[in-house]
């Protein structure tokens, strides 16, 4: 995103939450943040708790946000915004967290009634899916499905998020204009959108799969030759008798001289050390931390570190290890996430599609390419 892409999504974010704007400028802008914005990217979650808990007035947080790093302002608390920026992340988990489901009514005043005319217009609603279908093994490829689902009469088409956004919305219903009822409930929707992903998935050329297969098949070839080779040089009955050559090579004790009869052994008067002060420690040249480990300070013993918990993995949990991480990497998998969706009451009605969705790849409309 270039840095006008960045301030066009910010004003869009803060327009949806209806944020009091102080000040714009081509090269910043000054803005006090709404409670919801606050809570998701004002970083001041002790503050919040305390207001909350206190019932006190809020202080809303002004913050100015700066977009181009070679124009920042003189004499302003500026924060640059850019992609990588951890602000910027947070916008995005908060547009994502409030915007993953929404309601939207056409307000199309070209279909309005006359000053004469009374009569109210009908909205048909529709329900819209964003879908992501993931095809993965060692390599990565994503359909970016976009549904749309008529819950009065029951039909579906694609490339539903292209015809909304041709559209006026609003968020609160338009005066002379009413809903219409859903005859098919959005979990009925749903199993209809289930089974639409499941036929785009069927027409998919497999030959991704098979070459995934040939791929992992081969890995897992040459990992067990590896262990077979390694097994048949280092094998570990070589390991044991080079162990029980070396107690043999191990010198024996000696065994202790016995005293002869009658024989006694005068014990040795212990020497005792004159104390030293610490004066005179440190004037022949000692350490002070020296000297209060040698009268005061004790040192902990190191905690014995039980050898029997310390086990080298043999070559066969080792190679099973492998070969877990390999089927991991070149299994093939499909996995479809949920985007976000919404319900839209509209008055227009989306094309008829003349034929069901293309094959190939070369005939995918641009909204259902693979990334």
């Amino acid at each position: 995103m270039q840095a006008n892409q960045v301030r066009q999504f910010v004003e869009r974010y803060l327009a949806a939450f209806s944020a009091h704007i102080v000040e714009t400028h081509p090269d910043y802008l000054t803005v006090k943040l709404p409670v919801e914005v606050d809570k998701d990217i004002g970083n001041r979650p002790f503050y919040w708790s305390w207001v909350e808990k206190m019932n006190l007035a809020y202080q809303p947080l002004v913050l100015t946000f700066a977009f181009h790093p070679d124009r920042m302002p003189d004499g302003l608390r500026v924060e640059h915004l850019h992609l990588g920026a951890m602000r910027m992340q947070q916008i995005f988990a908060s547009a994502k967290k409030h915007g993953r489901f929404l309601c939207m009514y056409e307000k199309n005043t070209a279909s309005l009634p006359g000053a004469g005319k009374r009569r109210s217009t009908p909205l048909v609603p529709w329900l819209g899916l964003n879908l992501k279908v993931s095809l993965i093994c060692d390599k990565r490829r994503d359909i970016m499905l976009y549904l749309g689902i008529n819950l009065h009469q029951p039909r579906l088409v694609h490339d539903f998020a292209s015809f909304l956004f041709q559209l006026p919305l609003s968020p609160t219903i338009p005066d002379y204009f009413y809903t219409l009822d859903r005859k098919l409930s959005v979990e009925e929707a749903v199993e209809l959108a289930k089974q639409e992903v499941d036929a785009v998935i069927a027409q998919e050329d497999q030959q991704w799969a098979m070459e995934a297969r040939a791929r992992l098949s081969e890995e897992l070839d040459i990992l067990a030759a590896y262990y077979e080779e390694l097994a048949r040089r280092e094998p570990p009955a070589e390991q044991d008798k080079s162990e029980s050559a070396e107690a043999a090579d191990a010198p024996a004790e000696k065994a202790p001289i016995p005293l002869p009869v009658g024989a006694t052994v005068q014990a040795r008067e212990p020497v005792v050390e004159a104390q030293q002060s610490l004066d005179e420690y440190r004037s022949s040249g000692g350490r002070i931390l020296d000297f209060l480990r040698a009268n005061s300070i004790q040192e902990t013993p190191r905690e014995e570190i039980n050898q029997e918990e310390w086990k080298k993995s043999t070559p066969e949990e080792e190679k099973q290890r492998r070969m877990d991480e390999l089927r991991w990497q070149y299994e093939p998998r499909i996995e479809v996430h949920f985007i976000n969706g919404g319900l839209f009451y509209l008055h227009s009605t989306p094309p008829a599609e003349k034929a069901h969705p293309a094959k190939t790849m070369r005939h995918l409309p641009a909204s259902r390419r693979m990334m």
